[in-house]
């Protein structure tokens, strides 16, 4: 088991852009803490990572499993002496999402969900995205659109909206692939009540292919 971290929640909001692959001493820390699968397999996938190791590689190591997995960097600041830097690989996390210039797609991509999580309304750009016909997606689960060969995404997704429903916002990005099976990622963003009581908008946007 990982050692517990002083406050996981600072590391939130520090990008993954940052290139550390000169620095040997780094610690992993993984959360849930108490999630022993995924605390598992993070170590598995941080010890298997090929040099040089970055934080967006072992971001992308880990969403082969974890779709909706993030790993950020601890802030300079929080560092103590020579201590080791830490990576905090979570399960899930709303750490915001790129500029939308760096979108692949050119017309905006939006969803209505309510309480439930059950689209309401789909544009054609979400609905191109999603590789499905709007009037498909009205009225189902958000998660109904998962990859079903990713086993916890569902629950994951879960989890996100529980943080969206006590926060108000949430903004991060995910694994999304093909229906074909070809790795992609988007970002998004979930407003509540952004198209009146009960009505909770989502953008989202491809990013760039990674090299």
């Amino acid at each position: 088991m990982l050692p517990p971290v002083d406050s996981p929640s600072a590391a939130l909001g520090n990008g993954t852009g940052r290139n550390y692959a000169h620095v040997v001493d780094v610690q992993l820390r993984a959360f849930p803490s108490r999630d022993d699968e995924f605390v598992e397999y993070a170590e598995a996938a941080w010890a298997a990572l090929a040099a040089p190791q970055t934080p967006e590689a072992l971001q992308h190591a880990l969403r082969v499993r974890y779709p909706a997995a993030i790993v950020t960097v601890q802030d300079e600041l929080a560092r103590r002496g020579d201590a080791p830097l830490v990576w905090y690989a979570f399960r899930t996390a709303a750490i915001g999402t790129p500029p939308i210039d760096d979108a692949v797609e050119p017309a905006p991509a939006w969803a209505i969900l309510d309480d439930e999580r059950r689209f309401l309304e789909v544009s054609p750009a979400l609905a191109k995205i999603a590789e499905l016909p709007a009037r498909r997606m009205v009225g189902h689960l958000i998660e109904e659109f998962s990859n079903p060969v990713d086993p916890t995404i569902r629950e994951d997704i879960a989890r996100l909206w529980e943080e969206f429903r006590s926060g108000g916002t949430l903004a991060s990005t995910l694994r999304f692939n093909y229906a074909d099976g070809r790795p992609r990622e988007v970002a998004y963003r979930l407003d509540a009540h952004a198209d009146g009581e009960g009505r909770h908008r989502l953008s989202v946007h491809v990013l760039p292919a990674r090299e």
